[in-house]
């Protein structure tokens, strides 16, 4: 197939890639905010031009042929070249500008990254920031996503990942609450408090408490149990009991006197600790907004 062939083709190789990758017609459509029709009709032309069936699709699912697989292959290579083209691009620009697209968990966007990167789009204009808030796993490739910023000890592999700080669990009550029912001096102590917890999984009424080569768990109760961090503080600050946060979602109220914290020779086990990492994927050439971002987060959260 010669090249005036050929270029023709490229949009419907992108938008077959599309199509595999977000596993079936409207989802692709969704994602490049087309009708399922139009889809439906670059992978035709696509099918008739190379004379194979690519893909077999029912009411229910989609496949890929063999043909399929190794064009999608080499269709998926073109697109991660045409992607490092544009980012040589805009690695040469000495403004900082373009689409800037970043994942973050829930409450760290909420209570650390928000002001931060409200401040950063207002110091860099040029830049459109596209915010995704989620607690599950974002696949930066799958996702299209260019930063992901997570709470973590083990780095997703194959990404760069550069260290904004790090968070701890913190265990504490309001100074009203212990007053009336004791302050815990171990952790055994704490089967005698009213205890809230998160609720995400049956472990989450298990915390684990570390000191040295000891370990002791605890099965906890409480009259509340929820997974925001929030609505836990609030209760937590009205005297309703004790409960474990993230540093960074309690650490004024303790500074201002509102939160005791409890057990601090103690390190807890657990979830939503760890290193705070800025990950995005390795290249020659990363585009400018990427570096001034996690140069930006870094200098405001270190």
């Amino acid at each position: 197939m010669d090249t005036n062939s050929l270029i023709p083709l490229l949009s419907e190789l992108a938008v077959f890639t599309c199509v595999v990758e977000a596993g079936g017609f409207s989802a692709a459509a969704q994602k490049l905010g087309v009708a399922p029709s139009s889809i439906s009709r670059s992978v035709t032309r696509l099918e008739n031009a190379l004379q194979e069936k690519l893909l077999e699709r029912t009411t229910r699912q989609m496949r890929l042929t063999a043909s399929g697989q190794q064009v999608y292959l080499l269709s998926s290579d073109m697109m991660s070249a045409a992607k490092l083209a544009v980012s040589a691009a805009h690695s040469e620009k000495e403004q900082v500008s373009g689409m800037l697209r970043v994942a973050a968990p829930k409450a760290l966007s909420r209570q650390v990254l928000a002001p931060v990167l409200l401040d950063f789009i207002e110091d860099y204009p040029q830049v459109s920031l596209q915010l995704k808030v989620a607690d599950h796993y974002i696949d930066p490739i799958g996702d299209e996503v260019d930063v992901i910023i997570q709470i973590t000890d083990k780095p997703t592999e194959g990404l760069v990942a550069r260290s904004l700080g790090r968070c701890r669990l913190v265990l504490c009550a309001s100074p009203e609450y212990l007053q009336q029912q004791g302050t815990p001096n171990h952790p055994d102590d704490l089967v005698g408090h009213n205890c809230l917890c998160l609720g995400e999984n049956p472990r989450d009424r298990v915390w684990d408490f570390y000191q040295a080569e000891q370990k002791v768990s605890v099965n906890v109760r409480g009259s509340l149990t929820v997974n925001h961090s929030e609505i836990r503080r609030e209760a937590v600050l009205r005297g309703f009991g004790i409960s474990l946060f993230p540093e960074f979602a309690i650490r004024p109220y303790i500074e201002s006197g509102a939160l005791t914290e409890l057990l601090s020779d103690w390190h807890l086990g657990g979830n939503y600790q760890g290193q705070i990492l800025a990950q995005y994927a390795q290249s020659k050439y990363i585009p400018n907004q990427i570096k001034a971002l996690v140069d930006y987060l870094q200098q405001r959260m270190h």
